[in-house]
């Protein structure tokens, strides 16, 4: 969020006219937060956890686009490119959560699900997963202003977070501030 502060207003905005400040958000309010949902939604997009899936096995023989995949071929799906294809999604490297949203602010029915694998193989934890990032994005957003480090000099450090790279990506440590807010 330090590094997209139009978003965190945004998510902020729709918290406080949901919940107001006096508690957190909990799960009751998810279907009153579809921005909240659609931030969620392009986290899963924009950098997948798993880059490239987990190992399948062709069941058959099967052609695909004119390739011959034979039977017991082993298929590994690539995630980063399915999340990052330019024809489902434009300026694929932008963050941008309104992807997800109508004209009117309401979800479209297009989740990145396919983040989590496919077939018999699909994550089983995955609706833990996506409950618990949305609560953590809810309620840290209710709770904390994300900001830019200062350095000695009191100037603004900008984050440039790397990504690990290897069978999971995450992002690589930076400076940053969480400032509470008042309720």
């Amino acid at each position: 969020m330090v590094l997209y502060p139009d978003v965190q207003a945004r998510a902020r905005e729709e918290i406080e006219a949901v919940v107001g400040t006096e508690r957190l958000p909990d799960f009751r309010d998810r279907p009153a937060l579809p921005y909240i949902e659609a931030v969620l939604r392009e986290i899963l997009r924009w950098k997948p956890v798993v880059p490239l899936g987990i190992p399948h096995a062709a069941a058959s023989d099967d052609v695909y686009d004119g390739f011959m995949i034979p039977k017991r071929a082993v298929i590994i799906p690539n995630l980063w490119a399915m999340a990052r294809d330019p024809l489902k999604y434009s300026s694929p490297d932008t963050f941008s959560p309104e992807r997800f949203l109508d004209s009117n602010g309401n979800l479209v029915h297009d989740t990145p699900y396919f983040v989590f694998g496919f077939g018999r193989r699909i994550c089983p934890g995955r609706h833990l997963a996506l409950g618990s990032v949305w609560i953590a994005i809810a309620q840290i957003l209710a709770s904390f202003s994300i900001e830019k480090a200062k350095d000695a000099a009191g100037t603004s450090i900008d984050p440039n977070p790397g990504w690990t790279h290897g069978v999971t990506s995450c992002p690589k440590p930076f400076p940053c501030n969480f400032i509470a807010r008042k309720a």
